[in-house]
Order: structure tokens, then sequence, then C-alpha cells
């Protein structure tokens, strides 16, 4: 078996050390105003692993900062508000626009999950964006959404962004690739070219484009976000479809060029096959696509160019495993199954997928509230991967199940381990039925996507693989006691996916200090 090394460093330059503190960037979104896709109900989340409170800040940028505690089995809620102009939406005026009143950063004082979750259009839609924290920081992005290059119903609502936070000063953004006859919002003579932006710590930026124009559909979609200091993005369709019909909510938090991968494994739900969309976008020339364990390639991609891989991709164990040759944004989007004429492609929802990597934590612990936005109530479901052969156990509201018990809870269903063609390395599970607070714990790599779905409306994203840097936490030995070594104790989180530690004092390895933790 793989054994992954942390190697710790202690600097003791200095003999009192700051709060630990975890942090999360959450840009505004922007929507159609339109009644039949416009925002209503919107909800801030925070969970932990933690059993015990951790204190937290909720800046609301430009605004009133929010103090409050949160553990495992206590879940915090923020109700941001309704409509088309919260701290969290940005409404059309607004669009093309340096703002400084909208969005959040979220500190805390150790690891904590952030997400935003959201009700539009009469309640017929439904989004999530889960923050991917740290590994959310970034230079290079490449944008992904909604195709709407088939839909004629609704084209005037069609919107889709692309949203950034400015997490240090004098921050330069840039914009390239834009489909040729594209027209922004706000900025219709930019044409596909818009100019260089300067934003500062807390300030944001929304572009956007909106139909009817048919240039507008996919204009987005493959553009390069760049900047010379790390920023965070949002992006996806407020609204769009991937089909001929229905409107949907297809957002997300992505992450940079450097954390992209060359492997994915997607599971598909219930849609028809024009709903159940993988969109992999290259960010380099020369990018070959490899679909299944296939030895040739699939598809040759050059920079900011994509392919739309619909359900028929899936091999019939519904699953699909992608190779590249070079890095690659991966999104995806799930649909669910209806009978209603009205309703063939409803319940579309797009994540932004995890690459497989051997740094992904085995444990996820806990997703708060996975069938709520709100007071409203959905079906409640993760679909899961794992490496072959793994151990896996799961957590509801504080409950352990294995796969069999799990399975017999009334309304539960779990379907697999099911093999992956071209990979068998790995399995995947689909879980359908839950509710309340949800932890997954594998004993090897967990990439984890949760989502609840009710009538028309769909939410979710992914809650794992997005990897970055060791995640060491500080706590006190003596809480009657100063901040300072030697009352002090630090510790890699549990949710790492470390096997072997090491820990260093001025470069130096600490004789015996091969545990997760390490008291000075």
């Amino acid at each position: 078996m793989k054994k992954n090394l942390l190697i710790c460093f202690l600097l003791f330059s200095i003999s009192c050390l700051a709060q630990f503190s975890k942090t999360h960037y959450l840009p505004p979104l922007s929507g159609s105003e339109n009644i039949s896709s416009s925002a209503q109900e919107q909800f801030l989340y925070i969970s932990t692993p933690n059993s015990n409170p951790v204190n937290f800040k909720i800046l609301q940028l430009g605004n009133s900062a929010i103090s409050g505690t949160v553990s495992k089995s206590n879940p915090y809620v923020l109700d941001i508000g309704y409509g088309i102009d919260t701290q969290l939406m940005v409404r059309e005026n607004g669009v093309s626009k340096v703002l400084s009143n909208k969005g959040f950063i979220v500190e805390a004082e150790d690891l904590i999950y952030v997400s935003v979750r959201v009700i539009a259009g009469s309640g017929n839609q439904s989004g999530e964006i889960v923050s991917k924290g740290l590994a959310a920081l970034g230079t290079e992005f490449r944008v992904g959404s909604l195709l709407n290059t088939k839909a004629t119903p609704f084209s005037d609502d069609f919107l889709t962004f692309v949203s950034i936070l400015a997490t240090e000063n004098n921050t330069s953004v840039s914009f390239n690739d834009i489909k040729p006859g594209a027209s922004l919002l706000n900025n219709a003579s930019a044409l596909n070219t818009p100019a260089t932006i300067n934003l500062n710590r807390g300030e944001s930026f929304v572009m956007a484009v909106q139909g009817p124009l048919n240039a507008n559909r996919d204009a987005l979609i493959g553009s390069l976000v760049s900047s010379d200091k790390p920023i965070v993005v949002n992006c996806g369709s407020f609204t769009g479809s991937n089909a001929t019909q229905n409107l949907d909510l297809g957002f997300d938090q992505i992450v940079s060029s450097e954390r992209t991968g060359k492997e994915y494994i997607f599971i598909k739900s219930t849609g028809r096959d024009d709903a159940e969309v993988v969109l992999l976008v290259a960010n380099e020339n020369n990018t070959d696509i490899y679909l299944n364990g296939n030895a040739s390639p699939d598809y040759t991609l050059n920079a900011g160019e994509y392919i739309a891989l619909k359900g028929n991709s899936y091999t019939s164990k519904g699953n699909l495993y992608v190779r590249t040759s070079k890095n690659v944004f991966a999104y995806q989007t799930v649909g669910y199954k209806n009978d209603d004429p009205d309703r063939l492609y409803a319940n579309q929802e797009l994540f932004f997928v995890p690459p497989l990597s051997c740094e992904t934590p085995h444990i996820i612990d806990n997703i708060p509230f996975i069938e709520r936005i709100g007071s409203r109530i959905y079906e409640g479901r993760v679909t899961l991967i794992t490496q072959a052969g793994s151990s896996l156990t799961f957590e509801i509201n504080g409950t352990s199940y294995t796969t069999v018990s799990l399975n017999a809870l009334p309304g539960v269903t779990v379907t697999g381990p099911t093999t992956v063609t071209g990979n068998a390395n790995y399995t995947t599970y689909t879980v359908t039925g839950l509710k309340g607070d949800v932890g997954v714990f594998s004993s090897g790599q967990l990439y984890l996507a949760a989502y609840g779905t009710d009538d028309a409306a769909t939410f979710g994203g992914f809650y794992s693989g997005f990897t970055f840097k060791p995640e060491i936490s500080f706590s006190l030995l003596d809480e009657t006691k100063s901040n300072c070594i030697p009352n002090t104790k630090l510790s890699v989180n549990t949710l790492s996916p470390f096997d072997i530690f090491q820990w260093y004092y001025n470069d130096n390895p600490i004789a015996g200090a091969t545990r997760g933790s390490y008291t000075p």
C-alpha cells in the first residue's frame, strides 16, 4: 500500500503562535431577474467534524460581521435573505462593475465546511456552491456552465456568469478566449476581450452573458480568467439547460489549473442522456482525452475548447472513467428521471469535479442537513468513489452504519460497490433517501458529491477531493494560561490523507515525533 508522508516544520523563532484560522471565500452570484428564474431563498451552511464548539466569523463584505460557534452536532445556518439583491446576489445592473459590498469571507479557528444553497424560479430551481476552502485560491481558471445550445423556450432567461473575489490588494484580473460574437452584459462594446480589471482584497467582479443572442449561449465555456495574485472564482448558469427544454441552476466554486488533473471518475444519476452531461475543458493545446480505458484518444482539444459527453458515454454500470494527457477542468451535470412531459429535463445540477489523487482525504465529516434548503425538504443522496477493497462506514446524525445496516433503514437504498470500467482500482456507490447530518468514512481515497432533489429542483456539490496543503491546528493544553509555547498542542486534522508523519524543528527531524499531533 502506498503511504503518504507529511513533513511538518515547526518554526520557533517566535514563541507565541497566532490563533489558527480556517478561511473560506465566497464570491457573489448573479442571475436573470425574470420571475421564472430569479433568486429567492438563500442560506449559508457551516459544519465541522469537531465535537467541541468552534468559533467562527462571517465577514459580510462591505457590511457587518457575524460571529458564532459551530460543532459536529450543531451545524450553523445563516439566512442570507430573499431575492435578486442580497449579500450573495448581484443584480443585472451590477454586472461588469467592481463591487465592494457583495460576497463573504468565513474565518474559523478550526476546520469547517462552508456552502451556500439557493432556491429560485418560483421554487422550480435550486443550486449550491460548495466552498473549496484554501484550495479555491489560484491565478488561472477555465469557465464551465450549462450548455444552453439546444433549448428554445426561456432563451431570454439564460444567464451564464463568472464571479471573482480578490484576496489581496492591487490584484489584476484579465479575461480571454470568450466566444466570438458574444455580447457581455453591461459591456457589449468589449466584445470578446474585456479590459483588465483591478481589485483590492474583498472586492468582487461579475462578468456575464445573457440570452437570447445565440452566440451567448455557450460563450463563456472555456474562457480563461487569469490574475497576478490569488483570486477565488464561481461560475456557471443562473439559469440555463443542457437539453431542449426546462430551466435550471448550474454553478459551483472551481479551483485553479494546477489543482485540476488528468484522471476523473463520474457517476451517472437518473436523468435522460441530454441532462447527464460531463463537460471537459482543456487548458493546453493537444490535450488527448481517453474514455473508459480506451488505448487511443477519443478526442483531442486545444486550450479553451470543450467536449460535452452525454449520458450515453457512461458504461452500462453507470460510471465513466476519463484519462487525459494534460490537466483539464471537469464539470458534471446530473439529472433526475421525470415522466412529466413538461419536465423531462428538469432537476439539472452542475458540480465541479475533483481529479483522482493520492492526497485525497478518506473522511467527509460532516455534511449538514443534506436534504434541506431552509425549511424545504428534498430527497438527500450521495454518490461516492473510493478505492477498491476499502472499508466504508456512514454516520447519520451521530449514529454509525455499515453499508448493509444503512441499506436496511426505511427509505434508504445503497447501490454498490460498482466496478469502474477502465480503472479497476476504484469502485462507486450511490446512496439515496438520506436525511440529516451525514459523515462518510473510508479506509481509502474518498470522493463524494451530495445532492438533494424535490419536484423540479436539485442542488448539490462535491464535498471532497480538492486538496491544497495540510491542515495543522493549534490548541491550548491549559485554557487558563497564555496562547504560547509550551502551552500548545499542534495537530494535523483527522481529515488529512497522510499515513506517516514527521515533525521538524528548525529543519531537523524531532526524534519520535511521528504521530499526527505534537506537543512542543
